[in-house]
């Protein structure tokens, strides 16, 4: 049987899920666990909390946000960030990332089909997510920002 990689709104259905979220040691100092960075987002109205699924089970978790800090204000209506992108400890190594990238411009379209660019921005010690993000598409143009851990790489996924 194929597995079903989905993207849904945050519901609260997927709390408990979410708060038992764990990833390894070396994955914290690059991302956020859902728990960390949900209840932030449900106060700004430019972040959108998204639950990657497989079938009907929270296996993943990241932020899609509007005029966010990594995006000049005179491109803000048609860019928008993907943040603290993480799977769980248990189901990672299944694909499940790239697949949900994979889906991710259908989403923003559905979001705001004024949005013609996604971004993101990567540790530039965290390779296998660079290749991960590359592999998904998108672009390293090499535009960089120093971030709270490092250097960070901003990678583009433009929208036809």
């Amino acid at each position: 049987m194929k597995k079903r990689i989905s993207l849904a709104p945050y519901h609260e259905k997927y709390n408990q899920e979410l708060a038992n979220f764990s990833l390894s040691d070396e994955q914290v100092q690059f991302t956020a666990m859902p728990a960390e960075v949900m209840e932030e987002a449900f106060q700004n109205p430019n972040k959108y909390p998204v639950v990657i699924l497989n079938e009907e089970t929270p296996v993943g978790f990241f932020i899609l946000h509007k005029n966010s800090e990594y995006v000049e204000e005179r491109d803000a209506y048609r860019k928008i960030l993907v943040r603290a992108l993480s799977i769980t400890i248990e189901h990672q190594g299944n694909g499940y990332a790239l697949a949900a990238m994979r889906e991710l411009p259908e989403l923003v379209k559905q979001l705001d089909p004024k949005i013609n660019e996604i971004i993101l921005a990567v540790n530039e010690g965290n390779i296998a997510v660079q290749k991960l993000y590359l592999k998904a598409g998108f672009l390293d143009m090499g535009e960089r920002k120093m971030g709270i851990h490092g250097l960070q790489l901003i990678l583009q996924y433009r929208m036809i």
